[in-house]
Formats: C-alpha cells, sequence, structure tokens
C-alpha cells in the first residue's frame, strides 16, 4: 500500500508492503540507479513487513545538504511514525542517511529499536 502521509505537518511519501518484522527502510532515490522495487522485492524474500519512507521528492540528493532542524525534523517524524503504526522491534535501514542521524533515530526509538542481523546500525557500529 502507498500513500501520502503528514507527519508533524510535513508529508512524506509512505510504501508499507509485507507482514512479518518491522523494517523501516529511509529511502532516496538520489542520483544512483536503485530502484524501490529491488529493495521491497530483497526485504520481502526474508519475510518482513517495510514501511519505506520515501525522500525522494522533498529532500536534497546530498544528506550532508540538510540544516541540523531539518534532521532533527525526519528524527521526530521517524519516531511518530512508529507510534502512528504501533511499531515495535523495529529495524532501520536506509540507502540515504548517515551515522549520526541513524544514531539519533536509534536513541529517538528507544526500546523500539531491534537490530537485525543485517541491520545498518549494527553493521556500521561494529
Amino acid at each position: 500500500m502507498s500513500k501520502d502521509i503528514y507527519l508533524n505537518d510535513r508529508k512524506y511519501h509512505i510504501h508499507d508492503i509485507g507482514e512479518g518484522e518491522n523494517v523501516v527502510f529511509i529511502f532516496h532515490r538520489g542520483e544512483g540507479i536503485l530502484k524501490l522495487e529491488d529493495i521491497v522485492s530483497n526485504i520481502l524474500k526474508k519475510h518482513q513487513r517495510i514501511i519505506v519512507i520515501d525522500l525522494t521528492e522533498d529532500f536534497p540528493t546530498d544528506v550532508s545538504s540538510l540544516s541540523s532542524q531539518r534532521c532533527k525534523e525526519l528524527i521526530d517524524d521517524i519516531h511518530l511514525l512508529a507510534d502512528v503504526y504501533w511499531l515495535d522491534d523495529i529495524s532501520l535501514e536506509s540507502n540515504y542517511i548517515n551515522k549520526p542521524i541513524q544514531r539519533e533515530i536509534v536513541i529517538a526509538l528507544g526500546p523500539r529499536y531491534a537490530p537485525q542481523k543485517n541491520d545498518i546500525i549494527s553493521e556500521k557500529q561494529s
């Protein structure tokens, strides 16, 4: 299911697909050839529910050009998304956000965050 939702009065494109373990994937098409469909098909093979937050239209291609205020808003909005969808045991994946933003999202999610074996946070913190 694809839809636009508003989180803290900001519009996001959300794709909610599958059932199982919760994976939030923060996606940006950027200049690469990565396709949303490829991401979804790879994750769904693992019997997971993937909630893709597509930032392509409203965020710059380079995450480092985001202001600190915009980063904080994104983190707050992802936390609110977890509340709206009643998500627990959330794994986080992305082709867009950097390590500092990832860490802040994990802190915001608190005990809801449950890294998977291939989770971007657990891999990059090793």
